[in-house]
């Protein structure tokens, strides 16, 4: 008799019913099944997003910046971008939020000046989200 064998009389120890390749298997259907449920909410039911592109920045003097973007949102919804405008550092001199109604055409560009601190080297849409 091994040791382990005494072991397992002296403390009531059964085998297990399962052998560890069984549960490995197990677990990897298992993480499949979730990793297939995740995509497929992705894919298909994750909530609608808005999104920025720049077409262009103009720096009209120290204390100024107009920023052109376009605006990928659902008809009907309205939608907060958030503009800033950067220098040559990469800190922030100027920001703010624009607001996209619903009716506002979603192919159009949309212009929007922005007051800075400093001059600016860079316009960007940091991010825009649905109201």
């Amino acid at each position: 008799m091994t040791t382990n064998q005494t072991l397992d009389e002296r403390y009531g120890r059964k085998p297990s019913r399962f052998s560890s390749r069984a549960k490995i298997w197990v677990a990897a259907i298992a993480l499949l099944g979730v990793f297939f449920g995740w995509a497929t909410w992705v894919t298909f039911f994750a909530p609608a997003a808005a999104a920025a592109s720049v077409a262009g920045y103009d720096v009209i003097d120290s204390s100024h910046t107009v920023i052109r973007f376009t605006v990928d949102k659902p008809a009907g919804r309205k939608a907060v971008c958030a503009a800033r405008v950067m220098n040559k550092a990469f800190s922030v001199v100027g920001y703010k939020e624009v607001s996209i109604t619903r009716n506002q055409d979603a192919s159009g560009v949309i212009t929007v000046s922005v007051n800075t601190t400093e001059a600016g080297v860079s316009g960007l849409v940091d991010r825009c989200w649905l109201k």
